[in-house]
C-alpha cells in the first residue's frame, strides 16, 4: 500500500524544489524509496527515537548514516526528535528550516514527516512557507488544503510559528 505524499506549495522561483509532507509509514519500511517517489533528496524526520523504535527501528540507522551537519549541503537526512503535540526550543526548528530553505533554494525536493505527518511537520512546513513568501494568515489554511487535517497540534506550536513567523520570512535567498 502506497501511502499519501502530499506537496507543499510553495511561492517559490520555478528553479527552486519541491516540499513534500507525509506521515511515517509512507518512509518507515523503505526511506530512499519514498524519497525517490518524490524526486527528493532530502529527508526530515520529526519523530523522537522511541517513536522511530517502536515502528521502524532500521529506519534510525538510515538517519543517522545519511545525516550530516544541518545546513552543510552533504546532507540527505536531517533529524530533529519531537515530541508529539509539542514544541522544542525555536533555535533548532529555525536552523532546520534554514536547511530546508537552502536546499529547496539548490533545486532539491524535500520530504518532511512525523508520526501522522500532521502537527510536527506542519511546523516545519508552514514556517518553510513563510521563508517563501505566504502570507502568514493564509498559510496554515495553504497547509491544510495540501495536507488534509495537517497544522498545528494546539497553542504551544501555533506560537512556536508566530514566533518564529518574521524570522522565517528573512530566510529565502533567491526570492
Amino acid at each position: 500500500m502506497l501511502h499519501r505524499i502530499d506537496e507543499v506549495p510553495l511561492l517559490a522561483p520555478e528553479r527552486a524544489g519541491r516540499l513534500f509532507v507525509t506521515n511515517f509509514s509512507a518512509v518507515g519500511p523503505d526511506p530512499q524509496a519514498a524519497l525517490d517517489r518524490v524526486g527528493a533528496s532530502l529527508m526530515v524526520c520529526m519523530l523522537t527515537s522511541r517513536e522511530v523504535e517502536l515502528r521502524y527501528p532500521d529506519y534510525a540507522e538510515w538517519l543517522r548514516s545519511h545525516e550530516s551537519e544541518i545546513g552543510s549541503g552533504d546532507a540527505r537526512a536531517a533529524w530533529l526528535p519531537t515530541p508529539d503535540g509539542g514544541v522544542i526550543a525555536d533555535e533548532p526548528v529555525l536552523e532546520l528550516v534554514t536547511a530546508v530553505v537552502a536546499a529547496l533554494d539548490a533545486g532539491d525536493g524535500v520530504l518532511v514527516h512525523c508520526g501522522a505527518g500532521m502537527a510536527r511537520t506542519a511546523v516545519i512546513g508552514i514556517l518553510t512557507m513563510l521563508a517563501f513568501g505566504a502570507d502568514p494568515q493564509q498559510a496554515p489554511i495553504d497547509f491544510r488544503a495540501a495536507r488534509p487535517g495537517g497544522g498545528p497540534d494546539g497553542p504551544p506550536q501555533e506560537r512556536q510559528i508566530a514566533r518564529l513567523a518574521e524570522r522565517a520570512r528573512h530566510l529565502q535567498a533567491t526570492s
